[in-house]
C-alpha cells in the first residue's frame, strides 16, 4: 500500500489515541486535585494516579513502536506550511511529554520515598533510582511544569482538530474517529 493511499489512521492507531487521551485528561484533572482529597482517601487516589501515569508510559512507548511501523496518512496539500509545522511540532512534542510526564512523577515518587505500587499488585522501581529528596523536589517542579504545558498542547490540538472540521471542511478529525470499519 502507497503512503498516498492512506487517507484514515489504523484501528489501533485510534485506539491509542483515544484511551491515552482520555486517561490523560483524567490525570490532568484529578492531579491537580489530589493533595485537596480526605486522607482516607489519599493512599488510593495516589496509587491510581502513578499506576495509570506508568500505564500511560508503556502504552506511549507501544505507540511510539506502532507509529513506526504503521503508515499514517499524509496532511491534506491544502495545509499551509505553518500549519504543517505547528501540527507536526505539537504532535512529536506530546510524544516527547508524554513520555517523560509519566517518568518525572515514577522518579518523583521513589526519590521522594514513595514507591509505586502498580494497582496494588506489584511495586513498580527503577534500579536507577534511590532515595534523595532533592531529586524528588525537582522531579515534582518539572511534573507540575509539563501538566500545564500539556494543557497547552492539548488546547492548540484540540483547536486545530476543530478549525479542519469546521472552517477548512477537511477530513483530519474524521481520519482520528471511530468507524464502522474499526
Amino acid at each position: 500500500m502507497s503512503k498516498k493511499s492512506v487517507t484514515t489512521y489504523t484501528s489501533l492507531s485510534k485506539l491509542f489515541h483515544w484511551i491515552i487521551a482520555l486517561a490523560v485528561l483524567t490525570m490532568l484533572i484529578v492531579g491537580f486535585f489530589l493533595d485537596s482529597i480526605p486522607d482516607e482517601s489519599k493512599g488510593t487516589a495516589y496509587m491510581l494516579h502513578k499506576s495509570t501515569g506508568i500505564t500511560i508510559f508503556f502504552l506511549m512507548i507501544l505507540r511510539f513502536i506502532w507509529m513506526r511501523v504503521t503508515t499514517k496518512p499524509d496532511l491534506p496539500d491544502s495545509m499551509k506550511l505553518w500549519e504543517k509545522i505547528l501540527s507536526r511540532f505539537v504532535q512529536y512534542g506530546f510524544y516527547l511529554l508524554l513520555f517523560i510526564m509519566p517518568l518525572s512523577g515514577w522518579i518523583m515518587s521513589i526519590a521522594g520515598g514513595r514507591m509505586p505500587v502498580y494497582f496494588d499488585l506489584f511495586k513498580a522501581p527503577l534500579p536507577w533510582v534511590g532515595e534523595n529528596q532533592s531529586l524528588s523536589g525537582m522531579m515534582a517542579e518539572y511534573h507540575e511544569a509539563i501538566a500545564w504545558i500539556l494543557i497547552v498542547f492539548i488546547t492548540l490540538h484540540v483547536l486545530g482538530a476543530l478549525k479542519h472540521h469546521f472552517i477548512d471542511k477537511d477530513n483530519i478529525l474524521k481520519r482520528m474517529l471511530p468507524s464502522k470499519g474499526d
